[in-house]
């Protein structure tokens, strides 16, 4: 993401929205078979590494040596086509999951998720949620080729990572929820990936009162072009995890942003469209034409009608 991404949006925020285009077949990348992604498909991360563009994702759905449970999993493909209208991949290991859940008892026992992962000491390290014993916390697992992965275990409680190089340090963003109960993004450091300390006890990043954020920011990714910093994130304000829309901000030190002046520029599709509902997750991508944007979308809400899938839209300029 840089500049040129910024200067595409309006003065008016039901423009912003509009200026998309979705795939006529959203989801692009729906749950199949009936193992263990054919509930859910979300979750969608992109990264660079070592010529390749890989897709880190979450499968939710059975195994032959569970079959009466369903866990939240980490997939790992490789992009073969990424553009507008376009998604091309092919997925490693086999087929199977890259990152399974834990042991019974463990702290990741129950699911692991929301896939971020980053090139760090030229490695890929990969962050996510985890759910098992204990409170929901962040787990790592770092692989050398970015298809086999090596768990390195629990990192801090907190859901919904995302992960920055800067510096030769790694920044950690991540989500915990108020006194409230609503959602806000606070920000830890790290010289070796694994111990980290907060930049500041309070949170870098919350909603803005009376405004289409006030509620709950969720599901942020960072972005960096030379001085600057960029955030794509979830807002709702009405909803703690479930995001009407997705804003853009952008700030220099990770801890000082600044809105665009015509946020939100992306919203939930119509209802009854599988992103009818709620969108989390933006990742986006650059092509020559514009921007491609891949995320997870549900038509319906977590009380009725939630089933994720990832979508792709695009915006030109």
């Amino acid at each position: 993401m840089n500049q040129r991404f910024w200067n595409l949006f309006s003065e008016d925020w039901r423009a912003n929205c509009l200026a998309w285009q979705r795939h006529p077949d959203n989801p692009v990348l729906p749950p199949s078979g009936t193992g263990w992604r054919s509930r859910w498909t979300a979750n969608p991360d992109l990264l660079s590494f070592r010529d390749r563009l890989l897709l880190y994702y979450r499968g939710n759905g059975v195994t032959p040596d569970d079959p009466g449970a369903c866990h939240d999993r980490i997939a790992a493909a490789q992009v073969q086509t990424l553009a507008p209208g376009e998604l091309g991949i092919a997925d490693l290991n086999g087929g199977a999951f890259a990152i399974d859940v834990g042991k019974e008892g463990e702290f990741d026992c129950h699911h692991v998720l929301d896939p971020a992962a980053v090139v760090f000491q030229d490695r890929v390290w990969l962050y996510y949620s985890a759910v098992g014993a204990g409170p929901d916390s962040v787990g790592l697992a770092v692989s050398d080729d970015g298809e086999q992965f090596e768990k390195l275990g629990r990192v801090m409680d907190g859901r919904a990572p995302d992960a920055l190089v800067w510096n030769d340090r790694l920044y950690l963003l991540y989500q915990k929820t108020n006194p409230q109960g609503h959602y806000e993004l606070l920000l830890s450091v790290s010289e070796d990936g694994q111990r980290f300390t907060p930049v500041q006890e309070e949170p870098i990043f919350c909603g803005e009162a009376e405004q289409w954020d006030a509620l709950s920011i969720t599901t942020a990714r960072l972005f960096r072009d030379g001085d600057w910093f960029y955030m794509l994130y979830g807002g709702s304000a009405y909803l703690t995890d479930e995001p009407d829309f997705f804003g853009l901000t952008r700030s220099r030190d990770l801890l000082r942003w600044e809105r665009h002046p015509d946020n939100p520029i992306f919203g939930t599709g119509p209802s009854g469209a599988q992103d009818g509902g709620a969108i989390w997750f933006p990742a986006l991508h650059e092509t020559p034409e514009g921007f491609v944007l891949l995320y997870e979308g549900s038509p319906g809400k977590y009380r009725w009608g939630l089933s994720s899938a990832i979508c792709m839209a695009w915006i030109t300029g």
